[in-house]
């Protein structure tokens, strides 16, 4: 579908009183804490309350949810996705294998929670859950790539065979390859009123995938000569380093997530709510990486000290777990500090936010 970009787009909305400045992409993992002076009745009161709100986690427990719960999103990704019924079968089979079951669908459902935090209408909801999508799709491709021979060689993902397992290298390397284009095409299936955002999405969203600031750039760090040692197992990366390749490989989908919900709900605070993604990103990784390392196979439901055997970098095998996890809890405590001082009703955002922290402590016991 065409996007009609001279329709004239509705006025944007102020999520909060002024919008801090951005920082720069090399210098993201340690920016300041974000303080935004706001007041509950400074906030501009708009559109339907966010407090009504459900999280349900995966799977479908039958609840009444927001536009951000979980059966929805389900239902557009099986929308969205080829049938696997239609041909090519066997790539469109393996896309599905790819996305379905899914995790938590963390990221899609941070932008839908952000979107619904700036009060977007059923038009912008709309918007925006294509861009969740869009980000999941994106996060799955990543994901069968990673596992492929050349990088993890994993066998299984989330208890099932990864993608080149069960449908050989070659076919996992063109699955990957068309969910990332997929992911670009939804966003182009848009209302004409809301062809501006999208455009803006779009960037958002090939920035957070791309070399310079994105996860292909994150994942080349892992390749280079001087992050990837063959004599020993902990690698030898400087913090600055290792900041940079959290930002892009994990951070960057969700500075994605968070500033794309903002955008499709016509927010004027779009970057910081960026931040807000960009600390839980960070938290996230840092979790992960405390699991890997000193963490359970049992507790994590998944395979531990994956970093050490293939050489990858870990925050926590190299500056300690004691230093890990105060870092990801400040982390987890600025975003819910962000999330209060921009949402006009935050207890949706800080609901997931705190589910996130109950997962990050019972994975990383």
């Amino acid at each position: 579908m065409t996007i009609q970009t001279q329709a004239l787009p509705p006025p944007e909305k102020d999520c909060s009183q002024g919008t801090p400045p951005h920082p720069s992409a090399m210098n993201l993992a340690a920016s300041p804490p974000l303080r935004v002076e706001t007041s509950p009745t400074q906030r501009t009161k708009r559109g339907r309350a966010a407090a009504t709100a459900e999280l349900p986690l995966p799977p479908f427990s039958g609840e009444p949810e927001s536009y951000s719960g979980s059966h929805r999103l389900e239902e557009k990704l099986r929308a969205l996705l080829p049938s696997g019924e239609s041909s090519p079968q066997a790539l469109h089979r393996a896309m599905w294998h790819a996305v379905f079951p899914g995790g938590k669908r963390v990221r899609p459902r941070l932008l839908l929670t952000v979107a619904e935090a700036c009060a977007a209408d059923a038009a912008e909801l709309e918007l925006a859950m294509h861009a969740a999508c869009a980000v999941e799709l994106i996060h799955s491709a990543s994901l069968v790539h990673d596992d492929l021979p050349c990088f993890d060689d994993a066998s299984l993902r989330r208890g099932h065979p990864t993608v080149h397992k069960a449908y050989g290298e070659a076919m996992a390397v063109l699955a990957g390859d068309a969910l990332l284009t997929r992911a670009f095409e939804i966003l182009a299936e848009t209302p004409p009123r809301l062809a501006r955002r999208a455009l803006r999405i779009v960037k958002l969203l090939a920035q957070a995938t791309g070399s310079q600031e994105g996860i292909i750039g994150g994942q080349s760090l892992e390749q280079s000569p001087t992050t990837r040692s063959s004599k020993s197992p902990a690698l030898p990366m400087a913090p600055e380093l290792l900041g940079r390749y959290h930002a892009m490989k994990t951070a960057a989908l969700f500075r994605l997530a968070a500033a794309a919900g903002a955008t499709a709900a016509g927010a004027t605070d779009a970057e910081a709510w960026g931040e807000v993604g960009q600390n839980l990103g960070l938290a996230f990784q840092l979790a992960d990486d405390l699991c890997d390392a000193f963490g359970s196979a049992d507790v994590a439901g998944k395979p531990v000290r994956r970093d050490a055997a293939l050489g990858r970098p870990n925050a926590a095998s190299l500056v300690g777990e004691g230093s890990s996890r105060a870092r990801m809890n400040e982390l987890l405590s600025r975003a819910l500090e962000q999330t209060r001082a921009l949402a006009v009703d935050p207890t949706p955002l800080v609901r997931l936010i705190e589910d996130l922290s109950g997962h990050f402590l019972k994975t990383t016991k």
